[in-house]
């Protein structure tokens, strides 16, 4: 079970297969295995990557040091240990700001970007009661937006992934009370990371991919990436929210596929 350490925190990844390297970060609360309709898919032509961030999984949980910035040098960190020059960054929601902060700090390093339901900035447009709300009672109102992140046909034929999103973040062996505060906290962490004035220096290849019925990042905060990222193109879906790696497996793993061809 390899694992980086890189200032004090341990960061634990997988490697599988071998080939073009793909590298996939996952959600916020969430850890490698929401990535498993494409780890061993993809490892079959190409090596495959998957974390567990700082704070989440296996990976150790300090009490500060949540800044995407941070992440995004563990990333850097993972690429030195496992002998990686480049790769193509797979990342949703936090993943895909730790994806898109990497490709600024380490241009050298990035292949192309897959961003999945993400954004920058997301703080702007919280509602002030949502956090006072989430002080009180931060996993009942984080479950609520969960059930909104994920669309109603995927509650319906696929309960298991609201299952599986609930159960992430209300297992403290994953992901505590602790690291929520301090990363939510953080000037350059999940809800107030902003590179709103920096996108424009991503050059890398970039794919956007937003759900229409995704309540944790709108299809506008998705379009919003893809207008000021150079060349960037987005495909919104039907039917999908935050999680289309999940809730549509083939059509991602398709999207995905005929992405990272560009590369061979």
């Amino acid at each position: 079970m390899p694992t980086i350490n890189r200032q004090g925190v341990n960061v634990f990844y997988e490697s599988h297969g071998s080939g073009l390297p793909i590298l996939f970060l996952h959600p916020w609360t969430t850890n490698r295995f929401i990535w498993a309709s494409q780890i061993f898919e993809f490892a079959r032509e190409h090596r495959c990557l998957v974390v567990d961030h700082r704070g989440h999984g296996l990976s150790d949980k300090p009490a500060s040091g949540y800044a995407i910035g941070e992440m995004a040098a563990d990333v850097v960190a993972i690429l030195d240990h496992a002998g990686v020059d480049r790769a193509v960054l797979v990342g949703n929601s936090i993943g895909g700001m730790i994806a898109m902060q990497t490709s600024l700090d380490a241009p050298g390093r990035v292949l192309g970007n897959l961003i999945l339901s993400s954004g920058t900035n997301l703080g702007a447009s919280m509602d002030p009661a949502a956090g006072e709300a989430l002080q009180k009672d931060w996993r009942g109102v984080f479950s609520g937006l969960m059930n909104s992140a994920i669309s109603a046909k995927s509650k319906t034929e696929r309960p298991e992934i609201l299952a599986y999103m609930e159960g992430c973040f209300r297992t403290p062996s994953n992901f505590t009370e602790g690291v929520f505060f301090a990363s939510a906290a953080d000037p350059n962490g999940v809800f107030n990371w902003n590179i709103t004035d920096r996108l424009k220096d991503i050059k890398q290849p970039t794919l956007i991919i937003a759900g229409e019925e995704d309540g944790a990042t709108t299809v506008a905060q998705n379009q919003f990436l893809a207008d000021n990222i150079p060349n960037a193109k987005i495909k919104i879906y039907k039917d999908v929210g935050h999680f289309c790696q999940w809730e549509k497996a083939p059509v991602f793993n398709d999207n995905l596929r005929s992405f990272v061809q560009q590369f061979k």
